[in-house]
Order: C-alpha cells, then structure tokens, then sequence
C-alpha cells in the first residue's frame, strides 16, 4: 500500500514539473528581433559583398570603375548610365586625339611645303627700304641673305639665315599700317619645329610674308586683309587641329567627372541603404507603442 501511494505522488510530481515548464516557456517575451530574418554573410559571401555594406568600398568600386557600385548593389539604370557615358566619352576621346594628329600632321606639311623664313628675312629688308626705317641690324642681314632662294624645304632654308640676327632685326622693327607707324613686332621667330613656330607663322601678321603666294607689300592692315590664301589655310588648318585637342582635353574633364560623381553616388546608395528603419514593438504591451531608431 506505501509502495503504490508512493509511485501514485512520483508521477503526480512529473505532471505538475511538465506543466510548469511549458507555462514558462509559453510566457516568454517575443521582441522584433525574433520576427527579423537570421542571415549568414559569412558563408559563401561574393567578393564583391564589402561594396554592398560599406560605404567607402562602394565609393572606390565606382571610382575606379563608374556605375560598378550602384551595378553591385542592383542600382542597374544608374549603373548603365555611368557605363554608358564612359563608354561614350572614351570613344570620343580616342577619336578626336587621332584626329588632333593626324590634322596636326597634315598642317606641318603644308607649312614646310609653302612658308619659308628667307622669304620672311626678305621681305623685312625690303619692309625696311620701302618705309625708310632705321634699324642698327638690317645692314647685317641684308648682306647676309643677298641672293639666297627659298627652298621651301625648312632643313635647306634655315640653314641660310642667321636667326639671331633675325631676332634682333624683330625686336626693332615697328608695325607700319597704311595710316601710321605703330609698336616694335610683338613676337620674335621661334626655333623652327617648335610649337610655337607652327603656331605663329599662321596666326600673327608679321609673318604673313613668308608663305609662298604672299602679294608684295609692305604695310600690313591691322584685320589681317591683305593675307595670301596659303595664310589664311594655314591658319584654318591650325584651329581644326587645335578644336579636335580641345575636344579630347575636355573629354578627359568630363571622364574625370563621371568618376567623381559616380563614386559619391554610391557612396550615397549605400549609406542611405543602411539607413534602415526599426521598429522595436513589445507584443504584450496593449497599446502597441513603437520605438524608430535610424543609423547613419
């Protein structure tokens, strides 16, 4: 009789243990961290995963590559609009560099065919005689390039003219227009090749008289209207090659840019991607209060 009066209060016990654990677990508190999705990045994450959490990868990601952030983090109209326009200003760049030398090319060939500077030291002799100019150094290269030719081959003529001497007849030789006598040259000849020789003898007046088909004269109107057609040519031919080096110089401006603004963009993609709304709801409250947090 006590044998089965004690195994009646052991089971008796057991019940009463089970029910009350269940009646605890059953009372635990849910929070909104409970309902959140559990996701493991740690495994088998792509490389690319930094770019998509972090704001600084994202930046780099697009800078050096525009549209790669916002591509990673599935921004993909944003992404093939920076793509595209790389692709485009790339295009237009190589373009208009080819174009640049190839035009630049052409032009030093028409100006070594057609200027020469013995006409050009010619003609300042004669510029010299016809308007009764004095100048300490015009007796010199008068002697200095009488009956000399123009080759119009710039190794054969340069190697006729002293160029100093020339320089220093430049430096005091005045502008004659037809109404009055104005300042000394502004500009002295450049070393032959050079930049800035291609550049001048198309662009300054001065020089007008070395081309080739240039009409004897020698007082030189201020707008340029008594220039030969090769002048004129030459210098048409300059501004195309100068454009198509400004196009690319810009194009370059604006690669530049793309890289920049991208790059802040998914900057800016990320950071706001991380700017998540929480909402911490206790279920057991009646009233449902909720609590926002935003990270920045």
């Amino acid at each position: 009789m006590i044998k089965r009066s004690a195994i009646l209060v052991f089971m008796v016990g057991m019940v009463i243990s089970s029910t009350t654990a269940q009646t605890v677990k059953t009372h635990q508190k849910i929070t909104i961290d409970d309902l959140k999705p559990k996701i493991d990045y740690t495994q088998s994450s792509p490389f690319y995963q930094p770019a998509r959490e972090k704001a600084g990868w994202a930046l780099l990601s697009s800078a050096v590559i525009p549209g790669s952030g916002q591509a990673i983090n599935k921004k993909w109209m944003r992404a093939g609009l920076y793509f595209l326009a790389e692709a485009v200003m790339v295009g237009v760049y190589l373009k208009s560099s080819h174009d640049a030398k190839a035009e630049e090319r052409r032009y030093k060939r028409f100006a070594n065919n057609n200027w020469s500077v013995v006409n050009y030291a010619q003609w300042l002799v004669e510029y010299h005689e016809q308007n009764n100019l004095s100048n300490s150094y015009i007796d010199d290269l008068k002697k200095h390039i009488e009956n000399k030719t123009a080759d119009y081959n710039p190794n054969s003529d340069w190697s006729k003219v002293d160029i100093d001497l020339l320089r220093n007849v430049e430096r005091n030789t005045p502008f004659v227009y037809p109404e009055y006598v104005g300042n000394n040259f502004s500009h002295i000849m450049p070393d032959y090749g050079s930049q800035q020789y291609y550049e001048l003898i198309s662009k300054y007046y001065q020089y007008g008289p070395g081309w080739n088909d240039f009409s004897t004269q020698y007082r030189l109107n201020w707008d340029g209207s008594g220039m030969s057609n090769h002048f004129i040519l030459g210098a048409q031919m300059a501004e195309d090659f100068n454009d198509s080096y400004r196009l690319a110089g810009n194009m370059v401006s604006f690669l530049i840019l793309n890289h920049v603004v991208s790059a802040f963009d998914a900057y800016l993609t990320v950071k706001i991607k991380n700017r998540k709304l929480e909402a911490n709801t206790n279920l057991l409250n009646p009233h449902r209060t909720f609590t926002l947090k935003f990270h920045f």
